[in-house]
């Protein structure tokens, strides 16, 4: 079957997996289906308690797109800001297709954007490359936009975080915790968009290497085997950290690269959540 014509039977059984949309929590009754135990609810009452089920009206999706200096970066087709607004653009149109909501919030080292979910189509491409285009260098404090969303997304929803993967480096115990806070209340996926040389380090002799977020130069001396090779093995074993630490919590991970193609992704994407 044709990309085209598949992705939006994926797209469904991603989010509407049941044709159904959950509502509110309710007590939990025997013959309760238990997929639908709305766990914050159930730890905050010291019963069961369980989503209720409304017609379906449309899933609400939320996307929080970083759009701090590091999402500059990109060396393959586009950079990662790109690929990011790309599967943006790509997912709202699936959902616009199945009268879902979009909303959008756009965050650096506080929340830049805040588009509240809609069905109508937003201009999520303009909204996103208004704040990229900047000149301003925008760092990433992760903790401050989970908080927010947490307070501001009331009714259940499928929330996107998409990043690159080390969104969670800085202030990462309370990232992780409030990750996790916002898990047991909606559907949250972590999107971490990498590059295939965000660690290349080529033998090139002395280089500097400044910092997209914070400024900071340091020199490095590209010809040291040995340092390379910590370097490398350092960041692998921290970034491995970082996506597993998610995934223990209960949300799920999933990495894209700048070279990807957007069809491609996002057929990925799908399966892997089905």
């Amino acid at each position: 079957m044709h990309e085209k014509n598949i992705l939006p039977q994926l797209y469904r059984r991603t989010f509407r997996p049941n044709g159904v949309v959950l509502g509110d929590a309710r007590e939990y009754v025997p013959g309760d289906d238990t997929r639908f135990i709305n766990w914050y609810a159930t730890a905050k009452a010291g019963v069961p308690f369980v989503d209720g089920i409304r017609s379906d009206s449309g899933a609400d999706i939320v996307f929080a797109v970083d759009v701090s200096a590091s999402m500059k970066f990109g060396t393959r087709k586009r950079s990662k800001m790109a690929l990011a607004i790309d599967i943006v653009e790509a997912l709202s149109q699936l959902a616009k297709a199945n009268s879902d909501r979009v909303g959008l919030v756009l965050f650096s080292d506080s929340v830049e954007k805040y588009l509240p979910p809609r069905r109508s189509g937003q201009a999520f491409r303009n909204a996103v490359e208004e704040i990229a285009n900047s000149d301003r260098r925008l760092r990433t404090n992760l903790p401050v936009t989970l908080k927010f969303l947490d307070k501001i997304v009331k009714k259940r929803s499928a929330i996107i975080l998409i990043c690159d993967t080390f969104c969670l480096a800085s202030h990462r115990k309370l990232g992780l915790g409030y990750l996790h806070l916002l898990q047991t209340k909606h559907a949250v996926t972590l999107l971490a968009i990498g590059d295939g040389n965000d660690m290349p380090c080529p033998q090139i002799g002395k280089i500097t290497i400044e910092d997209a977020e914070s400024g900071d130069a340091f020199e490095i001396d590209t010809d040291d085997v040995d340092l390379i090779a910590k370097v490398r093995e350092k960041y692998a074993t921290y970034e491995k950290m970082i996506l597993e630490d998610a995934r223990a919590i209960g949300v799920g991970v999933f990495q894209a690269n700048t070279g990807d193609s957007i069809a491609k992704f996002l057929l990925a994407f799908f399966k892997r959540r089905a």
